[in-house]
């Protein structure tokens, strides 16, 4: 089943692209209000004990690379949606 998502483009932008096994994700946030929710992303994934499930790079200019395992991407994009980072979630 794939995900599709809709997210304020006023706001911020989120690429994706594959790496490999994993999925590659690049965030840009163009309103800085919105590092404090993405920052709860990255907590909610330190919390567990999986090592491995969320690999977080910060860069210059508000983006953010997230690289994340095929088997937690769903868990991930469901985070960014209770942090209001995306606006709407469906699976198709």
């Amino acid at each position: 089943m794939m995900v599709e998502y809709k997210y304020d483009e006023k706001q911020l932008e989120i690429k994706e692209t594959a790496n490999g096994e994993d999925i590659e994700i690049s965030i840009t946030l163009f309103d800085s209000e919105l590092k404090n929710n993405l920052k709860k992303v990255r907590e909610y994934f330190d919390e567990n004990k999986v090592i491995s499930d969320i690999y977080y790079y910060i860069h210059p200019n508000n983006r953010y690379q997230i690289i994340v395992r095929k088997d937690y991407y769903n868990e991930f994009i469901i985070q960014l949606f209770r942090q209001q980072l995306l606006q709407e979630l469906k699976w198709v």
